[in-house]
């Protein structure tokens, strides 16, 4: 099944009422009234001690893989727990998805990105690691970088470079062709990729900025292969 977007959570949530029940139907984000009459009460009350309501709990993880799509497993996951916390629930639960648990959960999550160095760095790379193409990424990233020490040795530093190349261009070679990986890494390795956005950086001993400096390593490598993939057409 496709995931749902985030975005769409949103679009009808901060349009909708806090208590306004929300359900996925088609791969959309639809409200969901809920029953109001007495027969209708008792079968969904039925429906939940018997353990039948599928279709919440299929909510539930559609609005959790659209967190963690956003926001990575750590984080989104974090932001999952505090939206259903903050509607009276804990994670697990089987229960409906509403607006409030939407906004609660996005709001928690792009507060913590804003207010947490850290936090944007391992996002980025955990979404980047449930990409097929870069699920060993993070594997070959020092253990300093993932946890926030902010004294990662220079030559930690240079060998996460060469192992990130080495992982990406593996896949390259699966997704397009071994020469055109094989180019690519000539041509990044030529043009001094990492040093140069290693350069950029406005303290060379900040880790922080080093993590944006190897996720943006990492763009600059695919951006490479989806050139010389276009040039090898052309």
């Amino acid at each position: 099944m496709t995931s749902v977007s985030l975005s769409n959570f949103q679009n009808i949530a901060v349009d909708s009422a806090p208590s306004q029940k929300l359900t996925v139907a088609d791969g959309n984000v639809q409200t969901r009234q809920a029953s109001t009459s007495i027969q209708g009460r008792f079968v969904s009350w039925l429906a939940l001690q018997g353990n039948l309501d599928t279709q919440k709990a299929a909510d539930q993880g559609a609005f959790r893989t659209a967190l963690l799509d956003k926001y990575g497993e750590t984080l989104g996951t974090q932001a999952y727990d505090q939206a259903c916390n903050a509607c009276g629930f804990s994670a697990g639960q089987n229960h409906s998805l509403t607006s409030k648990q939407v906004v609660t959960g996005v709001h928690y999550a792009d507060e913590k990105l804003n207010s947490d160095p850290l936090a944007p760095f391992v996002s980025k790379v955990e979404v980047k690691a449930a990409e097929p193409e870069n699920h060993d990424v993070a594997s070959v990233l020092p253990a300093n970088l993932l946890e926030g020490d902010f004294s990662v040795p220079d030559i930690e530093i240079r060998q996460a470079a060469v192992d990130t190349l080495d992982v990406i261009t593996e896949f390259i070679a699966q997704k397009y062709t071994p020469e055109i990986a094989e180019t690519v890494e000539g041509r990044i390795v030529e043009a001094e990729v990492f040093d140069k956005l290693l350069a950029e950086q406005v303290d060379p001993n900040n880790s922080v900025e080093l993590r944006e400096t190897i996720s943006l390593f990492i763009d600059e490598i695919w951006l490479e292969a989806k050139k010389v993939h276009i040039e090898s057409i052309l």
